[in-house]
């Protein structure tokens, strides 16, 4: 896998508080990575380092291959926590004065190009005090899109917009990834992951819950059989060559095997007399749950 970043190492403490415990994982060029975990796990953490407004206390960050350095901030956007602008200018010459900072040619017209890819460019003459706070989030995001933009890191890009701004938003995003465009963005919203992901880094407490393709993790989800008699659902699996457990809630087996055996775990339990009120495959959310219960039992046995 060609990585437009590669993170080794990584330690980050702040007094006695240790908030990322040697991360290492990459985020593949031209591709929709996403960062995903909780408020507080240490995504924005991560996305300082990223962008060379903190120094790590271990390990190191590689931009394609070559360490943080001003041709690689010249190349990479980063949106981070609250935007900021100028309230008294207009959404253009904000984002203007952001591309001249970057040495772009025709800022004006990028800028007003940036606005459109955005949604914003009927906007684009309203002062930003005016903005409402999806407007200043996609304000923010139209400040990384300055030609020559190879990778754009975004901190939780979709927070403050409607269910119609969070597609339009993803669309671009998704435009952008298609013209070679390296995206790491970072997220607690697990369906968004689910649509969208190519790729994910799951954080869970500063540690690495899993890093890979989207579909290699879709793959790892369980079987979730609701029964009668939970404990005989377990027994006749176990002689089928299944391997099964009860689950957390009442009538609820796990049954660890791939989608296309569901069909048969159901045959089973029926052709054993058993009444089967559901049969599913574990959604996105759940096995993410699962991962960080997961790491917090490594933990524990390391600790």
């Amino acid at each position: 896998m060609d990585s437009a970043i590669e993170v080794r190492g990584l330690t980050k403490r702040y007094g006695e508080r240790e908030v990322l415990k040697g991360i290492s994982f990459r985020v593949p060029k031209g591709a929709i990575s996403l960062y995903l975990g909780p408020n507080g796990a240490g995504k924005t953490t991560t996305f300082r380092l990223l962008a060379g407004l903190e120094r790590p206390d271990g390990g190191e960050i590689l931009f394609w291959d070559r360490p943080w350095s001003p041709e690689v901030k010249q190349t990479t956007g980063v949106t981070l926590e609250e935007p900021r602008f100028y309230p008294w200018l207009t959404g253009a010459e904000n984002v203007e004065i952001v591309f001249r900072y970057r040495n772009v040619e025709h800022s004006r017209r990028h800028a007003l190009e940036a606005l459109d890819r955005v949604g914003l460019g009927d906007a684009a003459h309203h002062r930003f005090g005016k903005y409402s706070l999806g407007m200043r989030q996609r304000l923010y995001m139209a400040a990384q899109l300055f030609p020559g933009v190879r990778a754009v890191l975004l901190d939780e890009p979709t927070n403050g917009l409607d269910v119609e701004g969070r597609e339009q938003v993803w669309r671009m995003l998704m435009d952008l990834a298609k013209q070679g465009v390296s995206l790491f963005i970072s997220t607690h919203q697990v369906l968004e992951a689910e649509r969208y992901a190519e790729y994910l880094v799951v954080l869970h407490e500063g540690r690495v819950a899993y890093q890979g393709r989207y579909r290699d993790l879709a793959m790892r989800r369980r079987i979730i059989v609701r029964a009668t008699r939970p404990g005989d659902a377990v027994a006749m699996l176990a002689r089928a060559g299944f391997r099964a457990y009860p689950g957390r809630r009442e009538e609820e087996v796990y049954v660890e095997a791939p989608a296309e055996q569901l069909a048969r775990v159901l045959e089973v339990l029926k052709d054993g007399g058993l009444h089967v009120f559901d049969g599913r495959l574990e959604d996105l959310e759940e096995l993410y749950w699962r991962i960080k219960d997961d790491v917090q039992r490594t933990d524990q046995v390391e600790a």
